[in-house]
């Protein structure tokens, strides 16, 4: 029995402990699925997914019932660890029990309670992914986070109505991404946040406009975006704070006091007290650098301080990336302390002061008493002839009294007065060949009255190239690059020329580096990539002169760029997101849906040509690359062939003498422009026809090109069909595969090499290529014999003898019709007058035999007719 007992107390047990399946996400949208939760998992500490515990999150229950409303979550309480997201929306008035909580291991939210009043539960709570309390109306109180260590993204408490205190978080040393306290209306206190050592983003206390006090942060080292603090009245703190990432900004006039950041190094964009009541600003005296680690974002703003009357620090600043900004503070007479910037340091924006009292009315006003020798050149400005030792006299730049692009310096100490990127001494004629603005090289040596020596140049009048009696220096009048400006692009955008975002007036014809796909100014967004794009226009006397676009990507989601497919007869599938060109983004969708649920495009379950990839970007909307699939075939290049053409024929097209039934649109080698041969430019060979179908394949045929040359023909035989009273004939052979044409007395051609009824005697072939080229002329003897003759003595074929026949020696036989010799001839005498021993012989057809000396015998017939 003790056995059995056991037994079933270990089954109770381990279905007591039994956890959910890992990945499997709860929606607790009723009492009872909460009650059912905790009936099932009570005895897991640690739930491997996401827990949503959201009234009416689903419409009705199983059962086709309304659920019942959650009002008790304290069966909950058993929670240690959660391996995903955990979301809290109920109307319940206090979360109160969750002590057991150690990590949350996704985002930790608490919104849209609209009865919750107080949090106060989560005091053993050390890790979470994110915490975000948020939208909460009637919420007034957050507590109870006393452990929580780290906070791997943002941690932000906001947009509640009735939020007054907040409280704990003083074990907080991690905040990864964000502290966003902003918009609560009535919240008068907030923590101190003095372990916290890192914020990852921006630190914003905004939109709080009752907050009487942020102070703390006595920890923290860096923040690594913005820090930005609106309308609270006394701020105190961030005695080790050293960087900012980005944007220093401290505005509202609710702001009374301000800390004196005595560690603070650097601010990569911009730095702004502005707007506030503050009537002392005193510190930053380990402050050098703002607004270098961000394009167009780089200000230094001490502006509309309606109480601020002194400013004491800033002892090591050295440079401002933009402009220095201090005015409209009405009651701010000293600016002694923009002096280690202006006399060591750099501005390379404007110097803008003005709107201020006293020694701080202007920017030529706080130059003076900064620096009473500008040029350094140890003659004082009051009796310095050339400020600036630019070459140019002050009598000439207007003596501190003309600004001409307003930039706060006046053109006498000014080494750009027209602010057109070309220094003035370059612009006036003047020598400067290490290009610093000064006159000549180094060493500088002035005389008494600072004027610089032994150079040939300077000193005399500045140029003024329009003879329209303003100087060069003091007008715009070389090619202009524009300003800096940036832009900020989707994947979607349409494509944008940077000329058109260049601020200024940019002159056209200059250009861009690095150079852009589409070979202009225009921006591809599918092609190009983001960065700072330079507008360069050069100069004779200036050189180059640059202004620059920065362009960003909105969003990181990239769907990558349209690309064509080409899917062989043998491929069945392919994965469409590999074929995507532009390395796009993962885990968009497919539109139309492949068959396969996947990126797997499948020929015989996808029937369509085109498949949009598709992603939904919360900023840019929808972006989407098109792949567009198309079907080919192996490639048929046709088969061999032979081309002999004349050197004087017309261009042909090699691809009409390749042999089969070819592809077109192939690549012929040697190169021959859309296939074009010409005899007289082109040289005799092989030529191969070339068709590449890419991942079909690739087949290649040749056409072997004669070019002929006008010669004589080696290659001719001509046989004579003679010695017939009726057809004699001239049959000739060229042993070539050409077209020729043939004649008998060079003029009248014919195609067919055969000449029948040919007159006997001397004959002349005439043989040639019918497009001109190759050549031929043989004489050939045509043997012929009269056919019968009229022995009547009338003058008119009296008798019969050989006519046409060569000049050799024969004897002639004459037989009757049976055989019988009836007359002998020699070719000296050789005729016969129809008379056999003297005697006439009747009409008959007779035979005859010729035996010339050589021993060729040729027989014949012919008739004697007597009328």
């Amino acid at each position: 029995m003790r056995l059995l007992a056991f037994f079933l107390l270990l089954f109770s047990t381990l279905a007591y402990a039994q956890c959910p399946p890992a990945g499997q996400d709860h929606f607790l949208s009723s009492q009872e699925k909460v009650d059912a939760f905790v009936a099932a998992y009570s005895g897991c500490q640690r739930i491997e997914g996401n827990i949503d515990i959201v009234q009416g999150l689903v419409g009705t229950a199983d059962t086709g019932e309304d659920p019942t409303p959650i009002t008790d979550i304290t069966g909950l309480y058993f929670l240690k660890v959660i391996n995903g997201d955990f979301r809290i929306s109920v109307d319940i008035a206090e979360l109160d029990g969750f002590n057991n909580l150690t990590d949350v291991n996704g985002h930790f939210v608490i919104t849209s309670s609209n009865s919750l009043t107080k949090i106060s539960g989560f005091n053993n709570l050390v890790n979470a992914k994110s915490v975000t309390i948020a939208l909460n109306p009637i919420l007034t109180e957050v507590g109870g986070f006393s452990k929580l260590n780290r906070v791997f993204e943002s941690l932000e408490i906001g947009n509640s109505p009735g939020i007054q205190t907040i409280t704990g978080f003083e074990n907080l040393q991690l905040i990864g991404g964000e502290l966003n306290i902003s918009k609560n209306p009535v919240l008068t206190s907030m923590p101190s946040f003095n372990k916290v050592e890192t914020i990852g983003e921006d630190l914003n206390l905004t939109l709080n406009p009752v907050l009487e006090e942020a102070i703390g942060f006595e920890k923290l080292v860096s923040i690594g975006n913005d820090l930005n603090i609106e309308n609270v009245k006394i701020i105190r703190g961030f005695e080790q704070l050293r960087t900012i990432d980005r944007f220093f900004d401290i505005r509202g006039e609710g702001v009374e006091e301000v800390p004196n950041f005595p560690l603070l190094e650097t601010v990569g964009a911009a730095f702004r007290i502005e707007n506030t009541s503050v009537r002392n600003i005193e510190g930053y005296n380990s402050l050098k650098r703002v607004g270098e680690q961000y394009f167009l974002e780089d200000w230094f703003i001490v502006s509309n301080n309606r109480l601020l009357s002194s400013v004491i620090g800033f002892g090591q600043f050295e440079k401002v990336e933009g402009n220095v900004e201090v005015q409209n503070n009405p009651l701010l007479s000293d600016c002694s302390w923009l002096c280690n910037i202006i006399n060591n340091g750099e501005i390379t924006g404007s110097l803008i002061i003005q709107d201020n009292i006293g020694d701080c009315i202007s920017a030529i006003a706080v130059i003076l008493i900064c620096d009473i020798d500008f040029d350094d050149d140890t003659i004082a400005n009051v009796v310095d002839l050339d400020d600036d030792n630019d070459g140019i006299l002050d009598t000439l730049e207007g003596n501190g009294t003309r600004d001409t692009d307003n930039d706060g310096y006046p053109d006498s100490m000014d080494l750009d007065s027209d602010n057109d990127g070309c220094f003035d001494v370059l612009e006036s004629g003047f020598e400067d060949p290490n290009d610093d603005g000064v006159l000549g090289d180094l060493p500088d040596e002035v005389d008494f009255n600072g004027l610089i020596i032994n150079e040939i140049t300077g000193y005399t009048d500045p140029a003024d190239r329009n003879s329209n009696s303003l100087y060069d220096f003091q007008e715009l009048n070389i090619p202009n690059p524009g300003k800096n400006n940036i832009i900020e692009l989707c994947k979607n955008s349409n494509n944008i020329d940077l000329f058109d975002v260049l601020l200024g007036t940019p002159d056209p014809g200059g250009t861009w580096s690095p150079a852009l796909n589409s070979g202009s100014g225009v921006f591809n967004v599918l092609e190009d990539a983001e960065g700072i794009y330079t507008y360069t226009h050069s100069d004779p006397i200036c050189g180059d002169l640059s202004a620059e676009v920065k362009v960003i990507f909105s969003s990181d989601l990239n769907p990558g760029v349209n690309t064509e497919v080409v899917i062989c007869d043998d491929l069945v599938e392919i994965d469409l997101f590999r074929a995507l060109k532009g390395n796009p983004t993962p885990n968009g969708f497919w539109s139309p849906e492949l068959a396969s649920g996947t990126n797997i495009y499948n020929k015989n379950l996808d029937l369509e040509s085109e498949y949009n990839y598709v992603l939904i970007d919360r900023d840019c909307g929808t972006l989407q690359a098109t792949v567009s699939l198309v079907k080919s075939v192996e490639p048929n290049s046709g088969a061999n062939g032979e081309l002999q053409i004349c050197e004087f024929a017309d261009t042909v097209n090699l691809f009409d003498y390749l042999e089969g039934e070819p592809d077109e649109g192939g690549i012929w080698s040697p190169s021959l422009p859309d296939g074009i041969f010409n005899p007289s430019q082109n040289a005799s060979g092989v030529y191969s026809y070339t068709i590449d179908n890419g991942v079909c394949g690739r087949a290649t045929s040749t056409v072997n090109v004669e070019v002929v040359r006008n010669s004589e023909l080696n290659n001719v035989r001509i046989q004579v069909n003679d010695f017939s009273s009726t057809n004699n004939s001239i049959e000739v052979f060229v042993f070539s595969k050409r077209a020729y044409e043939y004649s008998l007395d060079g003029l009248n051609y014919q195609l067919d090499p055969v000449f029948n009824d040919v007159d006997g005697g001397l004959q002349t072939v005439y043989v040639r290529g019918i497009d001109g080229c190759e050549f031929y002329s043989e004489e050939v003897f045509v043997r012929t014999y009269p056919s019968f003759f009229t022995p009547n003595n009338d003058g008119e074929n009296d008798f019969w003898r050989l006519k046409d026949f060569p000049d050799v020696k024969y004897t002639i036989h004459i037989y009757s019709r049976f055989g019988r010799l009836i007359k002998s001839l020699s070719s000296t005498t050789g005729f016969w007058d129809g008379k056999e021993n003297g005697k006439e012989i009747q009409s008959s057809d007779y035979w005859f035999k010729v035996v010339t000396e050589t021993g060729e015998v040729l027989h014949g017939n012919f008739s004697l007719l007597r009328k």
